[in-house]
């Protein structure tokens, strides 16, 4: 769910929006929340939530701290470009985020990390998609 927050987020970055803005932070902020455990778990996606968990919660040191701080800087500058609307910056960002996801995936994660790094993928591509169709 987060990728689907982090477009309402920047959509209304877009759309200088102060809701849409607060609803995808907020979104973004719960989405670990918003439902119910599946009855049925792949173990690889299992141990990956638990991968990305380990990195939300003590004890820090210098590799979690930096990969949240690196987060928090994106989320930030990202929200700055759209809201001035600079598309193509914009897109270079996300498509460069989407695939910083996919390594970080792969190497902290490595098997487990396939499928969350398919979305790192997926999120670049939409984002290339977008940048052609819109200088077409």
């Amino acid at each position: 769910m987060r990728p689907v927050f982090g477009f309402v987020l920047f959509y209304g970055a877009w759309l200088n929006d102060w809701i849409i803005l607060t609803v995808g932070f907020i979104g973004l902020s719960t989405s670990w929340f918003w439902f119910p455990k599946p009855k049925v778990i792949s173990p690889l996606v299992e141990e990956f939530i638990n991968i990305e968990r380990s990195y939300l919660t003590p004890p820090w040191h210098k590799a979690k701290i930096g990969s949240l701080v690196a987060v928090l800087v994106f989320v930030v500058i990202s929200i700055f470009i759209f809201w001035y609307r600079w598309l193509e910056l914009g897109l270079g960002l996300m498509c460069i985020g989407g695939l910083a996801k996919s390594l970080w995936s792969f190497r902290v994660a490595g098997k487990s990390g396939y499928i969350a790094a398919f979305f790192g993928f997926f999120w670049a591509g939409i984002s290339i998609l977008i940048y052609m169709l819109y200088s077409s």
